[in-house]
């Protein structure tokens, strides 16, 4: 389920992991690891010889995704260029269709790191992540009961975002499209937040077991069972939510004119050469890897 909640965007998220690397060259994507790095460092006090596991983590991810991944998105974003608008069908499925395996390979990666990085920490450093995660919990909380807007227009405002940063404006009609269809979307925020914080405490409550011989397997096994949170009903949501959301971007795409067409094109080059200058600065072959 987790899973499908990220694929939901990816269509639109793709493009944004390399926003800024076409505004400020491969500076900022070469960073990335050290993002990803501070991000994992904030969850307790860990030590120095902790801090550069964490470290060497994140630039060992970096490197592997770089050289795994980043190839295969080039090939996405050729066949989205390419994309028929009167048929638009294939090309973003095949987008959804990677999504989902990108995340499940970058889940998977971390999978085994995540399990013997749990091993050596402290209790004491346990109650600080439980505590970093329970503090996060209660700001998103508060930030929500602040929010004026509903769930439906945050949701609205996020296909638009995403069409943005891919080069297309849209015009009124096309909102009018995209908020007729949302009137369709299941919410499900509340319910989402409330198994995120059953899964949270879960996991705490596991890290307490790290001594015991059955430990990895047992964590392994609950890593993977983030897909498959809450209830049918629940999931049965989720996967209208995306259904809803493919037929879309379908529809959204079969309305584009000549001049959205144009500048969607333009930011697909735009990536793809983004993607040209990390690989090649990287030593990578540049041909797309499907």
């Amino acid at each position: 389920m987790f899973k499908k909640k990220f694929r939901i965007y990816l269509f639109l998220l793709i493009p944004f992991l390399l926003n800024s690397c076409s505004i400020a060259g491969s500076w900022v994507y070469e960073r990335i690891d050290s993002y990803l790095a501070d991000y994992f460092i904030e969850f307790a006090d860990f030590n120095q010889i902790q801090k550069q596991e964490i470290n060497k983590t994140s630039k060992e991810f970096h490197d592997w995704f770089s050289e795994s991944e980043l190839p295969k998105i080039k090939g996405l974003l050729l066949e989205l260029k390419n994309i028929d608008p009167n048929n638009p069908k294939r090309e973003i499925s095949l987008a959804y269709e990677m999504g989902e395996l990108i995340f499940a390979r970058a889940n998977g990666y971390f999978e085994e790191p995540i399990i013997q990085f749990t091993k050596g920490i402290t209790d004491k450093q346990i109650d600080q992540m439980k505590q970093h995660f329970e503090t996060i919990r209660k700001e998103r909380e508060e930030e929500r009961k602040k929010e004026k807007k509903n769930y439906k227009q945050r949701i609205s405002e996020n296909f638009v975002s995403g069409f943005n940063r891919v080069g297309i404006k849209l015009d009124d009609s096309q909102l009018m499209l995209i908020d007729g269809k949302l009137n369709n979307y299941a919410e499900v925020r509340e319910e989402w937040s409330n198994l995120q914080k059953i899964w949270i405490d879960e996991f705490i409550d596991l890290l307490r077991q790290k001594d015991t011989d059955e430990y990895s397997t047992k964590m392994l096994n609950y890593l993977r069972s983030l897909e498959n949170l809450g209830s049918s009903e629940f999931r049965d949501k989720i996967e209208s939510n995306e259904k809803l959301s493919l037929e879309i971007i379908n529809a959204t795409f079969m309305t584009l004119n000549e001049k959205q067409l144009k500048s969607f094109k333009r930011n697909m080059d735009i990536y793809i050469k983004s993607i040209n200058r990390i690989l090649s600065n990287r030593g990578i072959n540049t041909d797309p890897i499907g």
